[in-house]
């Protein structure tokens, strides 16, 4: 596997129908209200959904007028729930963002497999099960999409250069799983330098999110630019 670079993305204009809406997941950082504040400017409604503080070391600061749903618990059934009550709430889930908190220092050497990544991963796991009805019936009127971001390396973790939890890896295995069988959703992985800031962060998944071409399932965003990754096949010498 190499990185294979690509230039900026293309931008489609779209919006999601009235009686729609984003749920995007709260990492903890100012990145959350700075893409909820880009969606709702260019006309979309947003509800930002905290999980439960047992794990998370913070929470964003949510401003005024932005819908928060606070999770009580990493049950099934309380997520089961929650989305329920969003739905009838604030409207149909047509677009998930899930931004994945950076919950420690990975400075130890090593594998890190935190148990608040596992719960987290598992988390966004169960709502890709609960909002496949969902967000592909609202591609029959609209653009349905699906996109998780994590902090890796920006480089797929090909650059040996920085620690991260191994755990969070494996949103990239779900959403090109999703990719693969959800025919009709966008889905996109993105994985941002820890490096990049907020304001370049967010951009990068506005940008990731307007992407018209539907062949890449995965993006990476550090020092060299933006990439994908690509399987070459060598050719032993005789």
């Amino acid at each position: 596997m190499r990185l294979q670079f690509l230039p900026d993305p293309d931008r489609l204009d779209f919006a999601l129908p009235k009686d729609q809406i984003c749920l995007l997941t709260d990492e903890g950082s100012p990145m959350t209200m700075k893409v909820a504040k880009s969606l709702i400017q260019q006309g979309w409604k947003v509800v930002v959904l905290s999980f439960p503080h047992a794990l998370m070391t913070k929470s964003s600061r949510i401003a005024e007028g932005i819908n928060r749903v606070m999770m009580d618990s990493w049950s099934e059934d309380q997520l089961k729930w929650q989305l329920s009550t969003i739905a009838n709430t604030y409207g149909s889930i047509g677009a998930f963002i899930h931004l994945n908190p950076s919950l420690e220092d990975y400075q130890n050497a090593g594998i890190q497999a935190p148990e608040a990544d596992k719960a987290i991963v598992q988390q966004v796991f169960l709502i890709a099960k609960h909002l496949k009805k969902s967000l592909t019936q609202s591609r029959l009127i609209g653009r349905a999409c699906f996109l998780t971001v994590a902090r890796l390396d920006g480089a797929f973790g090909l650059s040996h250069r920085l620690n991260f939890s191994a755990i969070s890896a494996g949103l990239f295995g779900l959403t090109k799983t999703l990719n693969a069988e959800w025919e009709s959703v966008f889905c996109r992985a993105i994985d941002l330098s820890p490096q990049l800031d907020f304001d370049q962060s967010a951009q990068c998944v506005l940008a990731e999110l307007h992407d018209p071409d539907r062949c890449i399932a995965e993006v990476a965003y550090g020092e060299e630019g933006r990439a994908t990754l690509i399987a070459e096949v060598g050719m032993k010498d005789e």
